[in-house]
């Protein structure tokens, strides 16, 4: 699957958009930061969180 800006999505990318909502089209982490008004490092953070968590939506990469 690839974002609206062509990029490949990775499995964490996926799960970011499950659970943020991002609305149809999947986007990777630089694109849904801009939608979010984030930055890449608060949403990597919040990977981290739910990897900790024990989110199956995300993996340790």
């Amino acid at each position: 699957m690839t974002c609206t800006c062509g990029k490949e999505l990775t499995y964490n990318e996926l799960g970011l958009n499950k659970k943020f909502s991002a609305g149809g089209a999947a986007l990777c982490i630089g694109c849904l930061a801009k939608r979010l008004d984030v930055s890449e490092e608060r949403l990597q953070e919040k990977i981290e969180e739910f990897l900790r968590a024990g989110c199956k939506l995300f993996v340790k990469e």
